[in-house]
């Protein structure tokens, strides 16, 4: 294919020559430049039967073929030829669009661990050719339930107490991961990010996350921190602020259940009505809630879903940690990871349960 697409760019190139006439000082160069061309596709055809077996192999001939009826022999007197300049920009193209195109027939005969195919792509993610939660050479695929096909987003094949077997189900309980997960991944954020900003000098109070509302109860106030512009002192009590989020959440909640929404604007798409989310997917809604486009591409739109769910899923399962590790040490995840870098074997796991002072005495 790579080679079939360099071909069909030489031919183009040598063709659009024949639009005016230029003077014959012009031949010898476009002609050079053509041999290369020539070159160049000779080279990729030998590097992609290598990659390509079978009927791709095939289209490789019928590519070259078709390239060489298209283009002539040698430039004559009465032909006209295209600028050099023009040719070298349609070249340069056709080498771009055959490395490319090389470099994914290549993918896709890759191998795994255990020297089995392993797909590339969108079928490294979906469909029967997909990851799986354990490499296919310690696997038994008739091991995998029948109902997980690959159709979701992060379907790994694990399953172990089955309960995606009801299509219902499945549906409400990815309903429920998905709102979970970035849940999850704004948690992780919120509990980092406040503890490591009082830690390098910021002046926020309650930085670490399960000391916040403990700050807020004995009469202080939040400190909303912007980076660099300084601290913006929020003078409101905890109770002011929970009514807030409640009502502010609650809000948004309604609106998700319903698929409805108010007018407003968002950058990349304008001003809007509030008839733009009638046509919106409740988990995935994209239009104002995308303002970069980056679900326009169909494709590009399904690799997001999945590194979404695995972020997400990763998320859950550190914001749990952090509650875990919070509990055992006393201090915050940004406090734990100074700690066990300046000190890795001093400070880990084994030492902190391992202490003294933590064994239980009779």
């Amino acid at each position: 294919m790579a080679t079939a697409m360099r071909s069909d760019f030489m031919g183009a190139a040598v063709q659009s020559g024949a639009a005016a006439p230029k003077p014959t000082t012009q031949k010898f160069q476009v002609s050079a430049i053509f041999k290369k061309a020539q070159k160049q596709a000779k080279q990729v055809q030998e590097s992609a039967k290598q990659k390509l077996p079978g009927k791709a192999t095939q289209v490789v001939k019928k590519g070259q073929k078709a390239a060489k009826k298209a283009a002539p022999a040698a430039p004559s007197k009465k032909q006209t030829q295209a600028p050099k300049k023009a040719a070298q920009k349609v070249f340069q193209g056709a080498k771009q669009a055959g490395n490319k195109a090389s470099k994914q027939a290549g993918a896709s005969s890759s191998k795994g661990w255990f020297g089995e195919e392993r797909a590339s792509g969108l079928d490294k993610w979906y469909g029967p050719s997909r990851a799986l939660f354990l490499p296919r050479g310690l696997l038994d695929e008739a091991e995998i339930p029948g109902y997980l096909n690959g159709q979701l987003a992060g379907d790994y094949g694990y399953d172990p107490l089955s309960l995606g077997k009801d299509p219902e189900t499945v549906e409400k309980y990815r309903s429920y991961e998905l709102l979970h997960a970035r849940w999850a991944m704004l948690a992780a954020a919120g509990i980092v990010i406040p503890e490591g900003l009082q830690a390098n000098g910021a002046d926020i109070y309650g930085g670490t996350w399960f000391e916040t509302g403990a700050e807020m109860l004995n009469g202080g106030t939040l400190n909303y921190f912007a980076v660099p512009w300084g601290v913006v002192n929020n003078p409101l009590p905890l109770a002011a602020v929970t009514g807030i989020e409640v009502v502010l959440m609650g809000a948004v909640e309604r609106f998700r259940q319903q698929g409805k929404g108010p007018k407003g604007y968002s950058p990349g798409v304008g001003k809007f009505d509030s008839d733009i989310f009638d046509r919106l997917d409740n988990l995935y809604p994209g239009g104002p809630f995308d303002p970069l486009g980056l679900a326009d591409d169909p494709e590009a739109f399904a690799e997001l879903k999945v590194k979404e769910i695995k972020n997400g899923r990763l998320a859950m399962v550190a914001v749990l940690a952090f509650a875990i590790q919070s509990y055992v040490t006393g201090e915050g995840p940004y406090a734990n990871w100074s700690k066990h870098v300046a000190d890795p074997f001093g400070y880990n796991l084994l030492t902190i349960v391992g202490n003294e002072d933590r064994l239980p005495t009779l």
